[in-house]
């Protein structure tokens, strides 16, 4: 409705319809608190308004009033507790007496509903349906009400009528209300009518009619006798109502003992029911508790099997890691011994490259056996410590020059800051290791900026932080870093290697020495790692103090983790062979050789894979997947050696990317990897890589596999040519046949013009005629040696051509392989040209076409259709021949595979046709229906990358032609 609100004082809803409210509300809580709650929200009509009679509300104020009382109360059934206060004689007055002695529910409710105009001036009722006991009307307001309180307080009041005679409530549903979206408000009422009260009536008047009879008989005095025989009748009759509404109750009470009796068997039941329930659910868990029990058994059993376990691999470790420590430690010698020797003898540089990178190896793999044994110690307990004195500042100092080198090389600086501290005891050689490691860490992540060691001491402790500018550390990785095993990054790509044991031997050995280590990094920023030792000999633990002599030492480059790059002493200064970190190119013996391209982010495998090859062949170097697939898309090297995890990019990832190039997706490419599962050379190879080698590997192994794929490709570049060949050899015998009829022309006519020239006067028009023959001879000559030249035409770089001319050019040489009963329809639609090379393309027709005619045989049709799908054209080549059986559809594309008779093909033709679609950025795929037909279809795209697809002034559609080739 439009329109301000009315006022609370309009004329809408009788105050009489809030009495029951208020009274209701003061009999429960107190008038006191009706007043409080008045003056606290300043309500604007008084209490004395509202008990008025005569006064009226709106109804807005009556909903606010509503809610105001539901809310002070905290009762979610106050709207209809109130209503039910109706029926007292509090709010009915002297109305409730008259009703009780002379009225029923039924009557009640029609005067109800009669008057309710008079109270109610914004809905009416309306009766549909009306019986002894029962009653459905309607309600409608013209003022729609904005909630449900209204409805309760009037359904509560409905149900309160019989309670004027006794009686239970009535029984209220709603099956529609307004408020709820319906038209109306519909109420459906069920009720117990009171008992009859006519048996006093009944005794007065036979009491008073006897009276007046015995009077006339004159027994009896008339007044004294109609008086006593009316209240003997009174009397009687209200014995009798008596005995009647005993034996209702009695009958009620009957009901309501049988209806008790039946809910107690039905408990009964349920009681039984949870009774067995809970007996088998007891019986569930003793039989769950003793599977727990056999369960706990056996998980200690295990616990202790695997304990056992554990420890008898500690022991392993242990054993082997001194089995093998002990002759890695006489490769050593004798290495350190050769590389001396050589150097005063001047032997051979290559020589002493090779034994360089002998001791290298064998000092990493020194460095990870002691980790291990480390460990293997900490583990089983068997770890024992060297306490003396250490002063961290002036260790550190110690510590850092070895790793300045590596610093200057990668452009970073590492600082030492602070001063002296107090000392510490601990073991010197495992805090070597602790910042060995830390520091090797921090400068492996680092790329600028640099490396800060802080030394500092507190109270009771000595702090050392290393501080580094890298990527950082990921939240969910900071909590597993010191985890064994544990490393941030899984992939394949990972930047840097490693083996997981280096931070968790640091943690260890810290926390042996009652000290700790943690992290705090931020992506992109860097990290930084604290180191806490303990000042003072409490921390000292006698029964982890070594009480053997020292072992022989071991070099201090030789005992740092295994998990990070070597310290590279190696330079010009040593005398020693330095491996090169940085990819470089090796010319090989001959500018013909072919070219290698050798993937490898170990710079010592790179080199060495990189010196084994150029002995024989041009090598190209690069540091990881990425720089690979830059290299190889530039310089398309004749064969690719990989290596599978490298940072950036894998192997893997380069070698589908390079697959997926047409400038790159006939290289041959060797993957080499430490990885010897059959799951990661079935990876490998479905990938697309034509060779798997692992580690370690023989290097004849390597030139030979090598020299297998290069063969391999020779020899597809050779069969590719073949292929070539024979189409042309078609072509030439199609031209030989097509170029006969015009020459047979050309001499027919050569011989009249002969004659007629010989004579003294010659017959103009018959040598007019006899040159036009030939004239139109020559022509015919001419398009067909024009037809060839444009079929066989190669372009270097990609060029604008138009696939109606490139087909029509195909058709038209094989015009003479057409037989008679076959037709040749064409439906050109895609006018907008493609980038590519005519001759290939053209060879690809070629084999599709001379393929639809061969399986058409003498009677068929075959169908050339072209038309544009976004930004592809598209051609279809279909015929109604034979078919391609089932089984060899995947086999189509495999080189020398081919379901024509022995002698009749090489196989190649759809592999080269596949290949060259490729190369152009397209595909091709075929379908086929034994008995029905085959359809192969060709996608190339309209744009060379980088092109937009707008412009040209060519919407890419023309005119449909179809006829037969002729």
């Amino acid at each position: 409705m439009g329109g301000s609100e009315p006022p609370d004082n309009a004329p809408e809803v009788s105050v009489r319809t809030t009495s029951t409210l208020l009274l209701y509300f003061e009999r429960t809580y107190g008038v006191e608190r009706l007043k409080a709650l008045w003056a606290r929200h300043d309500v604007p009509l008084s209490l004395e308004y509202l008990r008025t009679h005569a006064n009226y509300i709106s109804l807005r104020f009556l909903e606010r009033l509503a809610t105001l009382l539901m809310e002070a109360s905290g009762d979610a059934r106050f709207m209809r507790n109130a209503g039910l206060f109706l029926a007292t004689p509090e709010a009915m007055g002297f109305a409730y007496y008259l009703l009780r002695a002379f009225g029923s529910p039924r009557m009640c409710y029609l005067k109800t509903i009669e008057l309710a105009p008079s109270y109610n001036r914004v809905g009416n009722f309306h009766v549909e349906q009306l019986e002894q006991k029962r009653l459905v009307l309607t309600y409608s307001s013209k003022i729609p009400e904005t909630g449900r309180d209204i409805c309760e307080l009037r359904m509560g009041q409905f149900a309160s009528i019989p309670t004027i005679w006794g009686l239970p409530p009535a029984e209220v549903r709603e099956s529609e209300c307004q408020v709820l979206g319906a038209s109306v408000c519909r109420y459906h009422l069920t009720w117990t009518d009171p008992l009859t009260q006519w048996g006093h009536h009944l005794g007065l008047f036979l009491g008073t009619v006897g009276g007046l009879v015995a009077g006339s008989l004159g027994l009896a005095h008339p007044i004294f006798g109609a008086v006593s025989l009316a209240m003997a009748g009174f009397a009687v009759g209200g014995w009798w109502d008596g005995r009647r509404e005993l034996r209702g109750k009695d009958e009620a009470l009957r009901s309501q003992n049988q209806a008790v009796m039946g809910s107690l068997m039905e408990l009964q039941q349920r009681y039984d029911e949870i009774f067995r329930a809970n007996v088998a659910l007891e019986d569930r868990v003793a039989e769950r508790t003793q599977a727990l029990k056999e369960s706990n058994s056996k998980l200690e059993e295990s616990l202790a099997r695997q304990q056992e376990l554990d420890r008898l691999k500690s022991e392993f470790f242990d054993n082997v890691s001194h089995e093998l420590r002990t002759p890695l430690t006489l490769i050593l010698l004798t290495l350190e011994s050769l590389e001396r020797r050589g150097a005063e003898d001047s032997s051979p540089e290559v020589v002493l490259q090779h034994v360089a990178t002998m001791e290298r190896s064998a000092q990493r793999l020194l460095r990870l056996i002691n980790n291990l044994l480390d460990l293997a110690q900490m583990e089983s307990g068997k770890a024992r410590l060297r306490y003396a004195p250490l002063e961290l500042f002036g260790f550190l100092s110690t510590v850092l020059p070895p790793f300045l080198t590596m610093a200057e090389r990668q452009g970073v600086s590492l600082r030492l800051e602070g001063a002296a501290v107090a000392t510490v005891e601990v073991d010197h050689e495992r805090m070597d290791i602790v910042f060995q490691n830390l520091l090797s860490n921090a400068l492996k992540f680092t790329q600028t900026g640099g490396v800060t060691v802080r030394v500092s001491e507190t109270e009771h402790e000595v702090l050392v932080d290393v501080e580094d500018t890298g990527q950082g550390i990921s939240a969910q990785d900071t909590k597993v870093i010191f985890d064994r095993f544990a490393q941030a990054d899984n992939s394949g790509t990972r930047r840097f290697g490693g083996t997981g044991i280096g931070l968790a031997l640091v943690k260890e050995t810290l926390e042996l020495h009652e000290g700790g280590i943690s992290v705090t990094s931020e992506l992109g920023k860097g990290s930084t790692f604290h180191v806490r030792l303990p000042k003072g000999r409490a921390h000292i633990r006698e029964e982890l103090r070594e009480r053997r002599r020292a072992e022989m030492p071991v070099r201090r480059e030789r005992r740092g983790s295994g998990s990070f790059p070597t310290v590279d002493s190696g330079g010009a200064e040593s005398g020693r062979p330095s491996v090169s970190t940085v990819a470089r190119d090796h010319a090989g013996p001959g500018p013909e050789s072919p070219r290698i391209l050798v993937v490898e982010d170990d710079p010592e495998i790179r080199g060495y894979i990189a010196g084994l090859l150029k002995q024989h062949f041009r090598v190209l170097e690069a540091v990881n997947g990425d720089e690979g697939r830059h290299r190889a898309l530039a310089e398309r090297p004749d064969l690719i050696v990989s290596d599978v995890m490298m940072p950036v990019m894998s192997g893997l990832q380069m070698l589908a990317a390079l697959r997926e190039s047409p400038q790159t997706v006939d290289i041959p490419v060797i993957l080499l990897t430490a990885r010897q599962e059959v799951s990661a050379k079935v990876d490998a190879l479905g990938t697309g890589a034509n060779d798997y080698l692992g580690k370690p590997f023989s290097p004849r192994e390597l030139l030979a596999r090598i020299e297998t794929q290069l063969r391999l490709r020779d020899a597809a570049v050779r069969s590719a040519e073949n292929e070539r060949l024979a189409a042309i050899g078609l072509l030439t015998s199609g031209f030989a046949h097509e170029v006969r009829n015009p020459l047979n022309g050309l001499m027919n006519a050569l011989t009249p013009l002969k004659e007629v020239m010989r004579d003294n006067s010659p017959d103009a028009d018959l040598s007019r005629a006899m040159l036009e023959v030939m004239e139109e001879c020559g022509q015919r000559i001419r398009h067909l040696a024009e037809s060839l030249l444009s079929f066989t035409r190669t372009s270097d770089t990609p060029v604008l051509l138009s696939l109606d001319t490139l087909l029509d050019s195909t058709l038209g040489v094989l015009t003479w392989r057409v037989p008679s009963g076959v037709t040749v329809e064409r439906s050109y639609e895609c006018t907008v040209p493609v980038h590519g090379d005519p001759g290939s393309l053209n060879q690809v027709w070629l084999n599709l076409l001379d393929n639809a005619l061969r399986a058409v045989g003498e009677h068929g049709r075959v169908q050339v259709a072209t038309h544009r799908d976004g930004e592809d054209a598209v051609v279809t080549i279909s015929d109604n021949g034979v078919g391609i059986r089932q089984e060899d559809m995947e086999r189509l594309f495999q080189p020398f595979f081919s379901t024509r008779a022995a002698g009749e093909g090489t196989g190649l033709g759809l592999a080269l046709s596949r290949r060259i679609v490729v190369r152009h950025g397209g595909r091709i795929q075929v379908r086929s229906t034994p008995g029905k037909g085959t359809q192969v279809e060709v996608r190339l795209p309209l744009r060379p990358p980088g092109r937009s697809s707008s412009g040209g002034g060519l919407d890419g559609q023309g005119e449909a032609r179809v006829g037969r080739l002729g």
